[in-house]
């Protein structure tokens, strides 16, 4: 059996940005956790007491999905529920993507490169930069790093505070995460990230701030685009400034194409203005992608 070496070394990468090598199982919930997230639970209720009296009046203008969904976040959200949200920053990992998800993210990529798509890869939201890390690998292992860059595109300050006026959904997440610091990563950490591995060279390119400030400036063109933004306004800002940027044949993955979340309709909607009909491929209960096909 011939042993492949570049196969061998994706496969650690992608074992050790998911926190595999740690085999760390998870600790039982502590009455101190328990107790601040009934703590939380009991501060968002508060907070968002006369959206919770319409939800239960049927008086909030949302589709059944969102309604479904806000239900679930505001009246149904178990303490449990709660705590492994508290704990979003803790697990040793570089990344929250599931094993399907890093081998999607890792055939994608592959794939732009053995079809010669044009182009750089970015994501957009990268948390502690595990996706990123797993991309830069995938382009060093089959020789074209000198040639493509990956482009690591996050604010470093955690997610930015949603309009509750316009995208409630987001704005209960976000009452919810900031507890936690919103996924707040400083790019120091990330770069430090990316040197444990061996990756963090010239062709690693940051891109610290808010999407609304930095993608629209942003001059080049990508082979695959990964949006981790959750939020409508960060996801819709990305696709509006990047979508065009992203060559014939390349891949946009989104991460959080689920219904309870404001990238979900962001997507949906972005795609219906633009007319966009190409199939979409689910890779798990949340990650979909799709490839970008010329016109017929």
């Amino acid at each position: 059996m011939s042993f492949d070496l570049e196969q061998a070394y994706l496969d650690l990468v992608q074992t050790a940005v998911a926190g595999g090598l740690a085999d760390q199982p998870e600790p039982v919930l502590s009455r101190e956790e328990l107790n601040r997230a009934r703590a939380l639970r009991r501060r968002v209720r508060a907070e968002f007491a006369a959206e919770i009296r319409a939800l239960k009046k049927n008086q909030l203008n949302l589709s059944d999905s969102a309604r479904t969904s806000l239900r679930g976040l505001l009246l149904d959200f178990q303490v449990e529920d709660v705590v492994r949200l508290l704990r979003i920053n803790s697990p040793v990992s570089h990344t929250l993507l599931g094993q399907a998800a890093l081998t999607s993210l890792r055939s994608c990529a592959r794939q732009a490169i053995w079809l010669r798509v044009p182009g750089d890869f970015m994501e957009c939201g990268v948390w502690r930069g595990g996706a990123c890390i797993l991309l830069r690998a995938v382009q060093n292992a089959m020789g074209v790093g000198p040639r493509r860059r990956t482009w690591v595109a996050d604010s470093f300050q955690g997610l930015p505070q949603p309009d509750r006026q316009t995208n409630l959904l987001d704005a209960v997440l976000y009452a919810y995460l900031s507890e936690t610091g919103a996924f707040a990563v400083a790019l120091e950490e990330v770069r430090q990230n990316f040197a444990r591995y061996g990756l963090l060279d010239e062709g690693v390119g940051f891109l610290p701030g808010w999407f609304a400030d930095t993608l629209p400036a942003w001059q080049g063109q990508l082979a695959l685009l990964r949006l981790d933004g959750d939020w409508y306004d960060s996801t819709y800002t990305a696709l509006e400034h990047l979508y065009d940027k992203v060559s014939w044949g390349g891949f946009i993955i989104i991460d959080d194409y689920h219904p309870v979340l404001g990238a979900y309709h962001a997507v949906n909607d972005f795609r219906a203005q633009r007319d966009i009909t190409d199939a979409m491929v689910q890779v798990d209960h949340q990650i979909h992608f799709w490839r970008k096909l010329p016109p017929a």
